[in-house]
């Protein structure tokens, strides 16, 4: 159980006591791909932090579509949020088979009060996820097309998410144009057809729900208006 705790991104800082603390706390359960493992404006208690898997956070819409806010992978919490009000401000959705780390609040508040070096870390994973939101708005303006924020997205899910393969970098989750276009926000019609413009240039490739960028350099050209085609 320690070496598990030692895969999360909190805990990699603090003293022996702590960890020892946290030890009698934790709990580690698994759940499968699709699960719903909390909703918006759920009251919950307990703390969520991925050991292996992919969670994606949104905001349900009135017309039953989503807008994806953050997608977590392993060593991340997913609601630290809730240690100052147990009220979720987001559904979860895990995107894969997931193994969770879990605390209850209380439990990981004791830990927090007498810890600087935990407290100083839930700060600055808050102000991370402030920093992915400025930076979501920004790239989702009317300023940038859709295809260049396509090639964006791509580009950091690849970085965050990415494994080698033969042909460059797969993102190793199953992600359909329709959870693409709940990430950007857009119309599902206007991605799938800026993805297929992608994937002439030569940019991605998308089988089975599954896109590799072959080049992950040319796709951040393209998004930064610098990449030259030869077509």
């Amino acid at each position: 159980m320690k070496n598990e705790l030692t895969k999360i991104k909190l805990f990699q800082n603090l003293d022996k006591e702590a960890l020892k603390e946290l030890l009698t706390m934790v709990k580690i359960k698994e759940y499968k791909k699709g699960d719903l493992l909390y909703s918006n404006k759920e009251k919950i208690h307990t703390i969520y932090f991925i050991l292996e898997g992919v969670a994606s956070l949104y905001k349900p819409n009135p017309d039953n579509t989503k807008k994806v806010v953050f997608l977590f992978g392993n060593g991340d919490v997913l609601n630290e949020v809730i240690l100052y009000d147990n009220i979720t401000l987001l559904s979860c959705e895990l995107l894969t088979t997931t193994k969770l780390l879990e605390i209850d609040r209380k439990d990981f508040v004791k830990i927090l009060e007498k810890s600087y070096p935990l407290a100083k870390a839930v700060i600055e994973s808050l102000i991370s996820k402030n920093r992915v939101m400025s930076h979501q708005i920004k790239n989702t303006s009317n300023s940038i097309t859709v295809d260049r924020q396509i090639a964006f997205t791509l580009y950091k899910l690849a970085c965050d998410f990415g494994i080698n393969v033969d042909f460059g970098t797969e993102i190793n989750f199953d992600l359909s144009i329709t959870y693409l276009s709940e990430i950007l926000g857009a119309k599902r019609e206007t991605v799938s057809r800026q993805t297929k413009v992608l994937s002439n240039l030569g940019l991605i490739s998308v089988k089975r729900k599954r896109f590799t960028i072959p080049n992950l350099e040319n796709l951040l050209k393209y998004f930064n208006g610098t990449f030259e085609t030869s077509l």
